[in-house]
Formats: C-alpha cells, sequence, structure tokens
C-alpha cells in the first residue's frame, strides 16, 4: 500500500556570494513508502503467548521476523486511522537523510496482513524475576518479556525452547530466596507455545549486554 508522505528539513544556504554565515529556511518535500500487504498464509503463526491473564496472542512469521496484531482503543486498528496516523504525523528534522529514514521505518516496523494491521515484535522470551528481599515478601516468578532489561543478568533469561531450563532456575531462585509459597505457582502461567522452532532465534548468554 504506497502512501505519499511529506516531510520538513532544514537546509543551509548563502543569501549572496558575499555572505559568509549561512542562512537557514524549512524545505518541504514528499517520499513515497509502501506498507507491505500480505496474505495470512504467507505469515503462518510461529508461536502462541500466554501471558499471567490467560490471554494468548499469536505471533506470525514474515521475512524472519515476528508480527503481531496492533489494537487501537481495546479493538483492531482500522486501516484508515492507522493509514492516517502516518500520513499526518509531523516528520521534521535538521538533516534530509535523518527524517527520511524516519519515515522509512514505517515501511519495516508495520505490514497489513488480511486488512488487519501487524507491528513487528521483539521475539517473547523468559525472565526469572524476584521481588523485595524474599522470604514470601515480594516473590519469585517466571515471566516472559520481549526484550533484555539491562539490570537483569543474561542468566536469567532463557529463549522460547528452553521452558524446562527456565522453570528449574526459577524455582531453585525462589528456593534459595525461601519464596515457598511461590515454587509450586512457577511454571503454571506465562507459556510460549512454539509451533515454528526456527522462528527462534535469540541466545541469551550471547545476545544480553551486561
Amino acid at each position: 500500500m504506497k502512501m505519499e508522505i511529506k516531510y520538513t528539513y532544514s537546509e543551509g544556504y548563502l543569501p549572496t556570494k558575499r555572505h559568509k554565515i549561512l542562512r537557514y529556511r524549512d524545505i518541504e518535500e514528499v517520499t513515497i513508502i509502501n506498507i507491505k500487504e500480505i496474505k495470512k498464509e504467507e505469515a503462518p503463526i510461529a508461536l502462541r503467548v500466554n501471558n499471567y491473564d490467560g490471554n494468548i496472542e499469536d505471533y506470525r512469521y514474515w521475512n524472519n521476523e515476528l508480527w503481531t496484531i496492533v489494537m487501537f482503543q481495546g479493538k483492531l486498528y482500522p486501516i484508515d486511522e492507522f493509514l492516517n496516523s502516518i500520513k499526518n504525523r509531523s516528520y521534521y528534522s535538521e538533516n534530509k537523510e535523518e527524517v527520511k529514514n524516519e519515515i522509512y521505518e514505517y515501511e519495516l516496523k508495520y505490514i497489513i496482513i488480511d486488512d488487519v494491521v501487524y507491528q513487528r515484535r521483539g521475539e517473547p522470551r523468559y525472565v526469572s524475576m524476584t521481588f523485595g528481599l524474599g522470604r514470601n515478601h515480594g516473590g519469585t516468578s517466571l515471566m516472559i518479556d520481549n526484550y533484555y532489561n539491562s539490570n537483569i543478568s543474561s542468566k536469567c533469561y532463557f529463549n522460547a525452547l528452553e521452558r524446562d531450563k527456565a522453570i528449574e532456575f526459577t524455582k531453585t531462585r525462589a528456593i534459595v530466596r525461601k519464596d515457598t509459597k511461590d515454587v509450586d505457582r512457577i511454571g503454571k502461567s506465562y507459556n510460549i507455545e512454539v509451533l515454528i522452532p526456527e522462528s527462534i532465534k535469540c541466545n541469551p548468554q550471547k545476545d544480553h549486554d551486561e
């Protein structure tokens, strides 16, 4: 789906040959972006993520990346509303290439699958979390996240294929911290069902920057 996008950047110029100091003026130009439109058959469901609330979120796999539905006010994002939000957005920079790169990021960030708006998502992974000081004051949990937190060690992260390892690690932490109320709960929720194993690429021990 092609769209014309207006953008503005600042250009330096000399009014005459006698001038030595650059003056600046805003230049408005137009560029074209193309939001990809594909069919569901081209983007099969790779992962089904079940969070604490029991809601299951499907991750589709296309172009070697994962994609999830974009919601708008609790409903599917209307395509017209989505396109208007891109078209009417203010694009400005003092550098022409910077503002154009900002616009072109939308070509990579969003796709439309069977008339539904999807966004590129980070790979979901398990993370072992602790809260408070232990002894059931706070707790220990196994959760799911889509990015690395620099305040959490790489050893606390596990990819979607390492669920059993993540559960064992987190239960051990709970026992050491004496979070006895959490031990049996760990692993009862927060599940990533893997339907396409090759979609799992993250390696927390190598990827996460300590």
